[in-house]
């Protein structure tokens, strides 16, 4: 069986590098813990499950699937014209909080999340 090799930017491989030296480990077991951390968050959000996040600005928020917000009757996909007015205030957005957020909006009305 061939070895799959994870393409890493540069910044990635100097973070697993220094994760192998705070914790003593091999490069391999800092990509392996890895990827069991992302396999748990997408078995998570996959099956409806709820994780809180902490976005750049210190804000906590609550990520939801969107088979959870459709049973719970949050969801709701903009349509064309909603999306387009969010795109316009995206673009004359002042802030880059402000932005982040239209960011957010635009997505989650894009899918019904």
């Amino acid at each position: 069986m061939a070895r799959i090799q994870p393409v890493l930017t540069p910044t990635e491989i100097t973070l697993v590098d220094q994760m192998a030296e705070l914790t003593g480990s091999k490069r391999t077991e800092v990509i392996k813990s890895a990827l069991t951390v992302y396999h748990w968050f997408v078995r998570q959000a996959i099956t409806g499950g709820r994780v809180v996040a902490r976005r750049p600005t210190g804000e906590e928020v609550t990520l939801e699937t969107a088979e959870l917000a459709v049973l719970e009757g949050k969801a709701a996909r903009l349509s064309a014209e909603e999306l387009g007015t969010l795109a316009k205030r995206l673009a004359t957005a002042s802030s880059p909080v402000e932005a982040a957020h239209l960011k957010e909006r635009i997505t989650r009305g894009f899918y019904g999340i």
